[in-house]
């Protein structure tokens, strides 16, 4: 059996694409990485700084069996809300199953999700603050984030004026000023800046 494990970042921001990673290692690695010998310091990317989270993603990199990271756009949010962009992201995420003779799949989660992963899989275990307490977890997430964050940079130069790549879509003030100065653009999740027409708040995540 191969065990995948899955992350998000960027599940509350209000502009961008939901980043899901999934990542496998082989057992030598995992035992390898208990030991301490290797990957030290992985926890939930939010929690890492970000030079150390690039120094990780190098190392994560150099010792995954499996890697993707699979972008989901705001317009697909906006259209069938985040919950089920995060799911499309997980299936988008796995290796195919097609082959007959693949190895069964367990998948591990962070949050506390009844997946629906439309691939065949012998089961999961979705697990509240997972990204802190497995470490293969925390890779996923690593790797969800800083692929992100690269991509949010980049749509700094195409949209100036936002801040994207200081507060990398989130709702801070700096960014909320800038969507009632400049308006809503092209990557913004527009379910979650009713605010700026209605007064209504920032949407419940959960």
């Amino acid at each position: 059996m191969t065990c995948y494990s899955l992350d998000e970042a960027g599940r509350g921001t209000l502009a961008g694409p939901v980043s899901i990673g999934c990542v496998s290692f082989s057992l030598t690695t995992l035992e390898k990485i208990r030991n301490g010998e290797i990957l030290k310091g992985l926890r939930d990317s939010k929690k890492i700084p970000e030079p150390k989270r690039i120094e990780l993603r190098k190392e994560i990199l150099k010792y995954i069996s499996y890697a993707r990271v699979t972008f989901v756009s705001a317009l697909f949010i906006d259209r069938f809300n985040i919950n089920q962009a995060i799911f499309y992201g997980m299936n988008r995420s796995l290796p195919s199953g097609s082959n007959p003779t693949q190895k069964k799949i367990f998948l591990l989660a962070d949050g506390n999700y009844k997946l629906k992963i439309t691939k065949p899989i012998e089961g999961y275990l979705s697990l509240p603050k997972g990204d802190d307490l497995i470490p293969s977890i925390s890779a996923a997430s690593i790797l969800a984030k800083t692929y992100r964050d690269e991509y949010m940079e980049r749509m700094d130069t195409k949209y100036p004026g936002y801040g994207f790549a200081k507060h990398k879509g989130y709702g801070t003030e700096e960014h909320r000023d800038a969507l009632v100065k400049l308006g809503i653009s092209p990557i913004h999740r527009l379910s979650f800046c009713k605010f700026l027409r209605s007064g209504e708040s920032e949407p419940t995540l959960f």
